[in-house]
C-alpha cells in the first residue's frame, strides 16, 4: 500500500470513528484531530504531531508517545495505562479526569507543563 492511500485509510478510520488498534501512525501530521472516544490501544504515535488534539475519552492503553508534540491537546477520561510518554511536549495539554498514569508518569508531565493532574 503506497504511503498516499495509507494516510486515506487513517483519515477514513478516524473520520468513522473505527479502532486504530496497534496501528502505525509514526511521524504523522495530525495536528487538531478529533479522536475523542477512540480506541488507540497499542498504537504508534511516534514523532507524530498531536498539538491541539482532542483524545477525550480515548482508550491509548499501552500507546507510544514518545517524541511527540502534544502540546495543548486534551486527554480528558482517557485511559493511559501503559503509556510512554517520554521527550512528548505536553505544555498546556490538559489531563484532568485521567486513567492509569502512575505517580511517577504524573510527575513528569507535571513538569513539562500538563495541567489537570
Amino acid at each position: 500500500m503506497t504511503a498516499d492511500k495509507s494516510i486515506k485509510l487513517v483519515l477514513k478510520k478516524i473520520y468513522d470513528r473505527e479502532s486504530l488498534v496497534r496501528s502505525d501512525l509514526r511521524n504523522l501530521y495530525l495536528t487538531c484531530m478529533n479522536l475523542t472516544g477512540m480506541d488507540l490501544r497499542e498504537t504508534n504515535f511516534e514523532g507524530a504531531r498531536l498539538n491541539h488534539g482532542i483524545l477525550n475519552g480515548s482508550d491509548l492503553t499501552n500507546a507510544n508517545l514518545a517524541n511527540t508534540d502534544l502540546k495543548n491537546a486534551s486527554f480528558q477520561k482517557a485511559n493511559l495505562t501503559g503509556t510512554v510518554f517520554s521527550n512528548a511536549l505536553v505544555s498546556g495539554a490538559n489531563f484532568t479526569d485521567v486513567k492509569g498514569l502512575s505517580e511517577e508518569v504524573k510527575k513528569y508531565l507535571i513538569s513539562k507543563g500538563a495541567k489537570g493532574l
